[in-house]
């Protein structure tokens, strides 16, 4: 089917003008918004978006959803106060909790490859496991974070700021790269995107599309521990309060409004780190406007509904 040039148009710059567009707005209508602390804001903000969209993005392209970034966040942020606590170095303390949120990422995919279980289900599933075990190792309580006599303190993954660019914007800008570099030049890139356009094509074409899907679940689960890590050390604390973040549908929504599809098979990782801006744009500036955050929700959902009808519509006309 041929595609108009006002489509190819907007799947090329429609983002971009989005983005462009909601600066322009908030910039006029919040005093305030383009102030140097809204700034760092931003970009605090939008690292975590980044770094749970990345490995989203991975995913969905894939052809399949994780519901339980959220809540593996939760359970590296409280495993970290907890090691730190009991009198651990931060970074072995960190490093022990990023594996524990990899592990889980690994037996998602593991269960989904290796035992079929619906992505849906076992995502789910984790999502409720992890939560589950984050609130009994914390007695349902936030940990507080304050190591003593450490060379490299805690706060070093999200709280200190390098000029007006946070710690935790160059550590998502960083794994930002190595995402890029991994679905643009690796087998698993290319894989990935052969999965999610179609699994048993892939599958009869000699892909290990076990190998791969396991691989795939266990990026996202090392993104959603790094993300953990980051936002406990921005709290200052390790909370199971974060897995009712709603950070899964915003890395749904930040990969979707970037463009990509929730059939699989299509998604560019640039795009989403744009998306992601736009979801912190829109947060942020209707903060300073003095909107609630349930009216907030409201538009965020409504915004990821929109692109989604938008993405449904086309691939039926495609088809």
């Amino acid at each position: 089917m041929k595609v108009s040039r006002g489509k190819q148009f907007y799947n090329r710059f429609g983002t971009y003008i989005i983005l462009v567009a909601l600066i322009i707005f908030f910039s006029v209508t919040a005093g305030g918004f383009f102030s140097v602390g809204n700034l760092t804001n931003l970009l605090r903000t939008g690292a975590v978006y980044i770094l749970f969209g990345c490995g989203m993005t991975f995913v969905m392209i894939s052809g399949k959803i994780d519901l339980s970034v959220p809540s593996i966040a939760a359970l590296v942020g409280c495993v970290a106060a907890l090691l730190i606590k009991a009198g651990m170095g931060t970074l072995p303390a960190s490093i022990i909790a990023i594996l524990i949120g990899t592990a889980c990422g690994f037996i998602n995919g593991f269960f989904i490859a290796k035992l079929k279980v619906p992505f849906f289900i076992m995502t789910a599933g984790m999502m409720y496991a992890a939560s589950g075990i984050a609130l009994v190792i914390t007695h349902e309580t936030s940990i507080g974070i304050h190591p003593e006599n450490v060379k490299i303190p805690f706060s070093f993954w999200g709280g200190k700021t390098i000029g007006i660019i946070p710690s935790q914007f160059i550590i998502a800008i960083i794994f930002f790269v190595i995402c890029l570099y991994i679905i643009k030049n690796t087998k698993m890139g290319r894989y990935t995107y052969a999965i999610g356009s179609n699994e048993k094509t892939a599958r009869l074409s000699g892909v290990n599309v076990d190998k791969y899907n396991i691989l795939i679940f266990t990026l996202n689960g090392l993104a959603a521990a790094i993300a953990g890590i980051v936002l406990a050390s921005r709290m200052g604390t390790g909370s199971p309060n974060v897995a009712d973040g709603g950070y899964n549908i915003l890395a749904i929504a930040a990969a979707a409004i970037g463009g990509t599809s929730l059939s699989g098979g299509e998604g560019k990782l640039a795009k989403t780190v744009v998306g992601a801006f736009v979801l912190c744009v829109i947060s942020t500036g209707l903060n300073i406007m003095g909107v609630n955050s349930s009216v907030q929700n409201i538009v965020i959902g409504a915004v990821l509904i929109a692109v989604v009808a938008i993405d449904m519509i086309d691939k039926r006309k495609e088809a």
